[in-house]
Formats: C-alpha cells, structure tokens, sequence
C-alpha cells in the first residue's frame, strides 16, 4: 500500500467521521469516489462498510428503541430489494462502467444537494412513495454508501420529528448495512484484508467524530456542506476524466 492510498484512506475515513457525528450522514457519498482514485471500485466500496457498521452500533446504542417501528416495516422491504439489486449491478458491471455509475450518481447527489435542497415533495408521503425511496436508498447505500438522501426526502414529507427521523435512520441504516455485509461476504468482496484495513483506520473515525461534533458547534452547517458537494462534482468530474484518458 502507497503513501498516497493510506492517505486517502485516512482522508476519507476522517471525512465519514465527521459526517456521522456532524452533518447527518451528508458527507457520506464523498467516500467511495475518493477511494476509487487509489483502489479498484469493489474494494473501495467494500472497505468502507465495516466502519460503517461500527458508527451503527453507536448510533442504535444512543437512539434504541425511539424509533418509528410502523416506518422501518414499510422502508425495509425496498430496502432489501435495493440492496439486492444494486449487488447485482456489481457483479456484472465492469470496473469501468461501475465507476462511471459512482460518478454519475455522485453529480445526481451534488446537484440535488445544491439546486433543490430546498424542494418539497408532497406525493412522497404516500406509501408508494416509501417503497420508491426505499428501493433507491438501497441501491445508493450499496453502490456508494450514500442511502441517505431517498430517506431524508421521504421523512421530509412525512415532516417527522427530528429525534423521530435520527432514530428510524439510525434503525435503517444498520439493517441496510447487515445485508450488505451478507451479500459482500457471499460475494466475495468483504476479505480479512479489507477488515484489518478498516480496523486499522478506526481511531481516525473516532477523531472525525469528535471533530465532525466541534465543526457543528462552530461553523455553519449548510455552508460547510454545500462546500462539499461542490467538491463532489468536482471529484466526479475528474473520474470520468481520468475513465476517458484510460480509454
């Protein structure tokens, strides 16, 4: 492992620190694009679950059972068939086309986040709505680690209460992330390698979540973020150019 990947892994690993504990999981879907500078798509996809799955334990620890359990019923369906679907798309997409599709859906993310942050979406409400965004939740979870936005549309309709809508994510998320780690595991992705690296980063998540809690006290969230997002488009930006060189 290069200077150069450890120290992307320890960026990113800090970042998703900071996003957990800061920015309610908005940083997230800088993870994957980041990684797929120094690493083939699968392994950067792969390396991040495991840490992941740690900010779970944490987060059901300190939301458990404040759920809403009528929610996590109806998204959980979509959810499984988002997870299923979107392994799929990785075992048969090639390590280029995956990583055009990262980078595709990460300019969708940044210009959501961007130009319609503010947008209602009244008929999402409805349980049709739940199921769609479910499903899209899934895939995005599975294929860039970012299921949150589908949710955050969905519980925006829903006009949830904050601690409400915190708990059933925190919920969701941990099932998402189990049957991710059943599909890598069964695929083949999620190796001993891939689990010593993340272990090995973890203390870095820990500072990114006791900074990521300092930057909210201090700075302004939403600038901090459309920041990022801005940057978003421009790592995406230079995936699909570094693709077009490669070809």
């Amino acid at each position: 492992m290069t200077l150069t990947t450890i120290a992307v892994i320890a960026l990113v690993v800090l970042l998703t620190g900071i996003s957990k504990s800061g920015f309610a999981g908005a940083l997230g879907v800088f993870a994957v694009p980041l990684l797929l500078l120094v690493m083939p798509a699968i392994d950067a996809i792969a390396l991040m679950l495991p840490i992941l799955i740690i900010a779970d334990v944490f987060s059901l620890r300190s939301y458990w059972r404040q759920w809403r359990p009528e929610l996590v019923r109806l998204l959980m369906p979509g959810i499984f068939i988002g997870v299923v679907v979107a392994q799929w798309f990785i075992t048969v997409l090639s390590p280029t086309m995956l990583t055009a599709a990262i980078a595709t859906f990460s300019i969708l993310f940044a210009v959501r986040s961007l130009f319609l942050g503010n947008a209602q979406y009244p008929l999402l409400a409805s349980n049709w709505g739940a199921r769609s965004m479910a499903l899209l939740s899934g895939i995005a979870s599975t294929l860039v680690h970012a299921g949150g936005p589908p949710l955050i549309m969905y519980f925006s309709a829903k006009q949830l209460k904050p601690l409400h809508y915190v708990a059933t994510a925190a919920a969701l998320f941990a099932f998402m992330n189990a049957i991710k780690l059943v599909a890598f595991v069964s695929q083949g992705f999620f190796t001993w390698d891939i689990l010593l690296t993340a272990l090995a980063f973890t203390p870095i998540a820990i500072l990114g979540n006791w900074l990521g809690v300092r930057i909210q006290q201090r700075f302004d969230t939403k600038k901090f973020v459309k920041v990022m997002n801005w940057l978003l488009l421009l790592l995406a930006f230079t995936l699909f150019t570094k693709l077009f060189i490669a070809l």
